[in-house]
């Protein structure tokens, strides 16, 4: 993703003969040039055709790129601008093949400052780093919703709030909430000065209202945004999860360890499944409750008793915490477990997902790392379990299947790379994908035919989606792939099935 700097070594004839270029000239590495030439060297109009099918157009200077350009790349990336010794410097705009548009100054191959069009997300103006917002700047989303201030990371983490109801915020962020101290206007007019956490005001605060000329400031007591009477309750529950946070910690190891030894031993001459439920996002019910139902709901068709790992943040606290080491201490075990040759590996992660990708892990109290595909992609190439089942069911879930993708495993996603996913809201129990995939689909179609199963499952959300009036180009387009030797060995024998 993102253009490649193809820069352009410089011609040095030096150690041959004297000669005179060709106006067409092709070099040892198999690209072909055509056009003005000085000093031996590509100066002037020409084009440059490199064997994968990536074209420049444009200006040379002493053998290289320099000055106004087109660079068509063959991952289907195409720069327009002003090009500095090989590389995208200066003005010009870039769109790549997921519909994103780049548009302002690039240094050394990367916009640094300018505007970027999301497709069905919104547009960004203003500084960026390697790609993300990074800065000052402005986010703009697709219902006109305005974000303005200081991002980092890709995300804003201070600054001012206005929704299209009339919400007004302004003050700190964190993961796209209010978070920090802060002043929110309700669309009344109403004004509470308060310390946000998670998007609601927590402690001693205040509140003002009152038409402009006759505004009235009182002190109040907020508890997850609602005004209580005093601050004796806040107190108490802070107590109670700065207490329940250091049990927590303490036990974590032995928690996880606990769930690790319980897991049963592989059977020779059995495929035995096994299933490795993540529920990555604690601030919110959603994720934690599917994960439970997800083993629920397949330990009817499968022979799963004792072959459940679950690791969810923010729910029950008798599961261990998801985070990027009890995950990777999590696929060491089963590795050690499983038969590699017979036995199969079911990953199922749910979660919110970044616009990069990352699928977000998050404890209430905690700051936790992301879950990349990078990561993921490296533990998973380290195990020897051949056969590999994954499902992600989160926002922008396609960039995860061009890495993991390969000959021994299933990828199911519930969006495509460029495309939100539906159901995580506070009021769900499950997100939309996998309620389609292991409820009705899962019972028609069983999982002796996975083609099947995820093409039942991708027409129920279509038509979820449908009903709620959701935008064609708004659809979340769920995304597979299916490994030739992975469905070989599939159909080859029974799937082992409850008794």
């Amino acid at each position: 993703m993102k253009i490649t700097a193809l820069m352009i070594a410089v011609l040095l004839l030096a150690a041959c003969e004297p000669v005179q270029l060709p106006a067409d000239y092709r070099l040892p590495n198999g690209a072909e040039y055509r056009g003005d030439t000085k000093d031996k060297l590509f100066d002037g109009q020409g084009s440059l055709t490199w064997p994968d099918g990536s074209v420049y157009e444009g200006q040379f200077s002493q053998g290289m790129m320099q000055g106004q350009g087109r660079l068509s790349q063959a991952d289907g990336c195409v720069y327009e601008g002003h090009f500095t010794r090989g590389q995208p410097d200066g003005e010009g705009q870039l769109q790549c093949s997921d519909g994103v548009i780049y548009q302002g100054t690039f240094e050394q191959g990367k916009l640094v400052k300018g505007k970027v069009d999301y497709p069905d997300a919104g547009e960004y103006q203003g500084q960026l780093q390697d790609w993300q917002p990074e800065g000052s700047g402005v986010w703009t989303s697709e219902s006109g919703d305005r974000y303005e201030g200081t991002f980092e990371e890709g995300e804003i983490i201070k600054g001012h709030y206005l929704s299209q109801d009339g919400e007004e915020y302004q003050g700190g962020f964190q993961y796209w909430t209010y978070h920090g101290q802060g002043v929110l206007t309700l669309p009344s007019g109403e004004q509470r000065r308060a310390t946000f956490e998670n998007g609601l005001a927590q402690g001693k605060g205040q509140r003002i209202t009152g038409p402009e000329d006759q505004r009235k400031t009182e002190t109040v007591y907020f508890l997850d945004g609602r005004i209580v009477d005093g601050p004796k309750t806040r107190a108490e529950r802070h107590h109670q999860q700065a207490a329940e946070l250091e049990q927590r910690l303490y036990s974590e190891g032995r928690r996880l360890q606990a769930s690790l030894a319980s897991l049963a031993p592989q059977r020779p001459g059995v495929r035995d499944i096994y299933l490795l439920a993540i529920g990555g996002d604690g601030r919110q019910p959603v994720f934690s409750k599917e994960v439970d139902w997800v083993a629920k709901q397949l330990g009817k068709q499968l022979d799963f008793r004792g072959r459940t790992l679950l690791l969810a943040n923010g729910g029950d606290s008798q599961q261990p915490l998801a985070t990027l080491t009890s995950i990777s201490e999590s696929l060491q075990a089963l590795d050690q477990i499983l038969d590699p040759s017979e036995d199969l590996l079911l990953i199922h992660l749910v979660s919110h997902g970044s616009r990069d990708g990352d699928v977000v892990l998050a404890e209430p109290g905690m700051r936790l790392n992301n879950l990349t595909v990078q990561t993921m992609a490296a533990q998973l190439d380290k195990l020897r379990i051949q056969h590999q089942w994954l499902v992600i069911s989160a926002c922008y879930s396609g960039q995860w299947i061009k890495p993991l993708a390969n000959a021994q495993r299933v990828i199911f996603t519930s969006a495509a790379a460029d495309r939100t996913s539906f159901g995580c809201s506070d009021d769900s129990e499950r997100t939309w994908f996998s309620k389609a995939l292991y409820g009705d689909a899962l019972q028609d179609q069983g999982l002796l035919d996975l083609q099947a199963l995820f093409a039942a499952a991708d027409q129920q959300v279509e038509e979820m989606e449908k009903a709620r009036d959701i935008e064609g180009d708004q659809h979340s387009l769920p995304q597979h792939f299916m490994g030739k030797a992975f469905m070989s060995w599939w159909r080859s024998q029974a799937v082992a099935m409850p008794q």
